[in-house]
């Protein structure tokens, strides 16, 4: 029986909208994301792993593949664990722990082809001709300083609030 992500696979424009990555880049990264997998210390649930990572062919995401589209497909969709557990024929429960087992690999992943997402300003390299993408996020209101001086500081051009 064909896995999600083998049938998923042969849709190109549905593979780039269940993770946000073309078939190329997928398997560009799926090679970082094996060798991480291979040197993970933990066990699906959290132990301390006593022997090397195997896959097995009676798993649920039986191939680094597989377990790459399960993470990818949580990443982006962020779906409720039952429902990704249904989409890939897996319980909440084992959802959930695919999830924490993949997460910290697919970071690792993502670190060794330098591709980790910056988290605070403070982490941003903004030294020489790299491009630097913002987001800017919905005001909120702040209580506002008794000084008038400051109330102009922090007056944002809104005429009034809407609740």
């Amino acid at each position: 029986m064909a896995t999600l992500y083998e049938i998923t696979s042969q849709n190109p424009s549905e593979f780039l909208s269940m993770t946000s990555y073309t078939l190329k880049e997928f398997e560009a990264l799926l090679p970082p994301f094996e060798a991480a997998l291979l040197n993970t210390k933990k066990t699906l649930e959290g132990k301390q792993r006593k022997r090397k990572y195997s896959n097995y062919s009676n798993s649920p995401l039986p191939s680094p593949a597989d377990q790459l589209f399960f993470i990818l497909v949580y990443q982006k969709q962020y779906p409720l664990q039952s429902m990704q557990g249904t989409l890939f024929g897996l319980s909440q429960p084992k959802a959930n722990a695919w999830i924490h087992f993949l997460s910290p690999i697919l970071k690792a992943a993502l670190a060794t082809l330098g591709a980790v997402p910056v988290r605070s300003m403070d982490d941003l390299d903004m030294e020489g001709d790299a491009l630097v993408f913002l987001q800017d996020g919905t005001e909120r209101p702040i209580q506002r300083p008794k000084d008038e001086a400051q109330q102009k500081e922090c007056y944002s051009g809104k005429k009034k609030a809407t609740r």
